[in-house]
């Protein structure tokens, strides 16, 4: 998380700030009202992003911004006072942006600015230049935002780079380079990816328009003719960052269309098990939260985790439903819906084959087991994928614990013990220690599906 230092002598521009930050933001953020005070709190802690007015009451003449440099800090200048010699400072200086104090809204611009800068550092950058100093200009002004940045020399060594940092989301690259120039480049990134997946910034100082569509015709995005100023440099780094994020959202809202499309018919193949699929999901979450993963991946996991039966849609009802044990050719019939499974959704999720393969992965693998004796591929311990290993682990808790065509529920105490004597033979042990540690949050994702009236227990998650 980002540490902020707002430093504003305004005593209601102060208490804007200090409203709107709690409350819209995570930010840890301090207030200085003086340079003194800056001062003493840059000795003590560390920040990250800085919004400091030029005229302070013990500094009047800017000096708030060497004093941040020094400390590596690039500040939003927020001021009230606008000139044509700060334009030309600003160019060479250390600065994110400057806003002037003109209206409400700049405010709000100043925080969404400071939210984007803590954004930025999960977006990576790759500079393709051949010329040492312009790669560090470039470098140095993208580091000021807070960008990741990898620098290459020329298009072969940044195809390499492409290989190694798979998270790259923009290239900014210069036309003229020795062993493989720009406009070779791009046509080789464009033969791998397309403009969706990453976009491309040409640098040229060729001023014919032939030039700059050659360019566009390869791949390319977008287009900077040298010189550029900052304000240029940024807006366009900018424009294409946040359509590479835009058309993020929408492969996001794509996925959770599929998901609850997939997930449906899943559930409506089965209608005996109720919302067995819903339950699984939060279970899901609750435990892959609870083994230490990030809240990002444990979403994913509980979301993709309810099409871990999607291959049921594969089985004949007449073996599906079959309210008596089923023969051995029928069970390996059923076993097939792991396979089936992973089939369609290698087909459902295209587009997205990082998503897809967790969601092929959890339906391919949540009947292994821990010992190798599991099905489609008897792999054992850790070669089985951990989502797959929480799936199955909540896939066997809730069977038992609900009835079935085959079965009647099992009593919560018979069914615990067949967890823990299952750990290190069925189940990942770990993970199995985890889920029963915190049982009550299971059981309480088992009764909000279920009876209504049974008793809610407490529930803390904490990761192991």
């Amino acid at each position: 998380m980002f540490n902020l230092l707002i430093i504003e002598d305004s005593p209601m521009l102060c208490k804007i700030f200090d409203d709107l930050l709690s409350r819209y933001t995570d930010f840890n953020f301090d207030i200085a009202t003086t340079y003194a005070q800056a001062k003493k709190l840059i000795q003590v802690k560390r920040y990250q992003i800085a919004v400091a007015d030029m005229n302070l009451p013990d500094a009047k003449s800017g000096e708030i911004i060497p004093l941040l440099n020094k400390h590596n800090i690039a500040p939003i200048v927020f001021t009230g006072i606008f000139d044509e010699s700060f334009r030309e400072g600003f160019e060479t200086s250390q600065i994110v942006d400057y806003v002037l104090k003109e209206r409400y809204e700049n405010i709000l611009y100043v925080i969404e600015k400071c939210k984007q800068l803590e954004l930025n550092t999960t977006k990576k950058i790759l500079v393709v230049d051949d010329s040492t100093l312009y790669t560090n200009f470039l470098k140095q002004n993208l580091l000021i935002h807070h960008f990741k940045v990898i620098t290459a020399p020329n298009g072969k060594e940044a195809l390499t780079k492409l290989q190694m940092h798979t998270d790259i989301e923009l290239i900014i690259t210069d036309y003229h380079m020795p062993v493989m120039d720009g406009l070779e480049f791009v046509r080789r990134v464009r033969k791998k990816y397309n403009k969706k997946q990453i976009r491309i910034i040409t640098l040229t100082s060729d001023t014919n328009s032939y030039a700059t569509s050659r360019f566009l015709k390869e791949g390319a995005n977008d287009y900077i003719t040298k010189p550029f100023s900052r304000d240029e440099f940024y807006s366009r780094i900018y424009q294409n960052i946040e359509e590479v994020a835009m058309f993020e959202d929408m492969q996001h809202n794509f996925d959770d269309d599929i998901i609850n499309l997939l997930s449906d018919v899943t559930e409506f193949r089965s209608a005996e098990t109720g919302s067995h699929v819903k339950r699984i999901s939060e279970y899901s979450y609750v435990l892959a939260k609870l083994s230490g993963m990030f809240e990002e991946e444990a979403r994913l996991i509980g979301k993709l985790a309810t099409l871990h039966d999607i291959g049921k849609v594969t089985i004949k009802d007449a073996i599906l439903c079959k309210p008596g044990k089923l023969t051995r050719e029928e069970f390996e019939t059923m076993k097939t819906h792991t396979t089936c499974g992973a089939k369609l959704l290698e087909r459902g999720f295209i587009s997205d084959p990082k998503v897809g393969n967790i969601a092929k992965e959890i339906a391919l693998y949540h009947h292994e087991k821990w010992d190798g004796s599991g099905y489609p591929e008897g792999l054992e311990g850790e070669e089985i994928p951990k989502h797959a290993r929480i799936v199955a682990i909540v896939d066997v808790f809730d069977a038992l614990m609900n009835k079935r065509v085959y079965k009647e529920s099992w009593p919560t105490e018979k069914t615990l013990n067949f967890l823990e004597e299952n750990a290190s033979i069925h189940f990942d042990p770990k993970l199995t220690k985890i889920f029963l540690k915190h049982i009550d949050c299971f059981i309480n994702i088992l009764h909000k599906y279920g009876s209504d009236t049974e008793e809610q227990r407490f529930c803390k998650i904490q990761a192991t």
